[in-house]
């Protein structure tokens, strides 16, 4: 999926890591900020796994270096 969003704007989400024991240890999604690119997309759901940025997967990454690609 695609999110658009202005240039200097931030997506306003808030991760978290999926817990240990996951299956596919990635990032989920915790927050939305009301208004933001992800929450205007219609797109996106608290809870959703998060599994690749721009092609960058985020499998197994812990989650400041996941925070870091997201940005």
């Amino acid at each position: 999926m695609q999110l658009e969003k202005q240039k200097g704007e931030i997506l306003g989400i808030v991760i978290v890591e999926s817990g240990w024991g996951s299956i596919l240890p990635t990032v989920i999604l915790a927050n939305m900020m009301n208004g933001g690119p992800a929450a205007r997309s219609g797109k996106l759901s608290i809870g959703d796994q998060i599994m690749s940025i721009n092609n960058t997967s985020l499998v197994g990454l812990p989650l400041a270096t996941c925070q870091g690609i997201i940005k």
